[in-house]
């Protein structure tokens, strides 16, 4: 994580912009253990300071496990409001390609299919 905070951080200063961030999350990933859950906390917190303008969890997956946690980790960003208006979940990329493009002022469905094509998201 501190790798890529490092480069996303740099790719920020040389934008002179904020980033929008976009974590996709595979069917088969393992849900993350309280460590894990606190590295990746302080990756939002830190990079919504310094380069994140807003993130997107991309949560795919669509058995009742997979659905549950969604709704855990939404209702998790609902009750501690820590990211409120900065950090949304989903069940895939589908789903986000209208915020996104209104985040970036135009029309974000060919990223969304390049990083379909490169194995970036299943849907």
């Amino acid at each position: 994580m501190t790798l890529l905070f490092a480069q996303v951080q740099e790719a920020s200063a040389r934008l002179n912009s904020k980033l929008i961030y976009i974590a996709s999350v595979s069917a088969k990933s393992k849900v993350p253990d309280a460590n894990d859950r606190n590295i990746l906390n302080q990756f939002l917190l830190d990079g919504r300071r310094t380069w994140m303008e807003q993130a997107w969890l991309i949560y795919e997956g669509s058995d009742l496990q997979h659905n549950l946690q969604r709704v855990i980790i939404s209702g998790v960003l609902i009750l501690t409001r820590t990211f409120d208006n900065f950090l949304s979940v989903a069940k895939s990329g589908d789903s986000i390609i209208k915020d996104v493009s209104a985040v970036l002022k135009k029309d974000a469905t060919p990223l969304f299919a390049m990083a379909k094509e490169r194995g970036l998201l299943v849907s």
